[in-house]
């Protein structure tokens, strides 16, 4: 029997999305999964310019581990350019870095840097919101 896979840290908010060849007609079961955890690596390599060690710290998880993700996830991306096939985004066994919220009003999504401060949504002022924050 397989280990089951650990949650993996995410240092902001992910929503599932959807990115689509131009003109694709075909079908969502012909969509490549494209995990949370793949994006999170691509997005601190690629776009931030991280090296894996400082990134694989930042995501909590060892460094031959966050290579098996990055790789996982370059071969994903290159299937879904190649072959013209969508690219489903999803946020599936993750947890978030501190102090992420939920405003219930405005659905503004925001992290709480001063814990010391009235914890107010930065856009609509409200109060009404929720920790969107997993326990580690």
């Amino acid at each position: 029997m397989a280990r089951p896979v650990k949650q993996r840290k995410i240092l902001s908010p992910f929503t599932d999305i959807s990115f689509f060849p131009a003109g694709n007609n075909k079908s969502d079961s012909d969509s490549i999964l494209f995990l949370a955890e793949e994006y999170e690596t691509i997005k601190l390599i690629d776009y931030e310019g991280l090296n894996q060690s400082k990134a694989a710290k930042l995501m909590k998880i060892s460094r031959p581990t966050f290579t098996r993700i990055y790789k996982r996830a370059r071969i994903k991306l290159a299937a879904s350019l190649v072959e013209k096939r969508a690219l489903k985004l999803s946020g599936e066994n993750i947890y978030y870095s501190d102090n992420w919220h939920k405003c219930q009003n405005c659905e503004c999504v925001y992290n709480i840097v001063d814990k010391s401060k009235t914890e107010l949504c930065p856009v609509c002022k409200s109060t009404n919101f929720i920790n969107i924050t997993n326990p580690e």
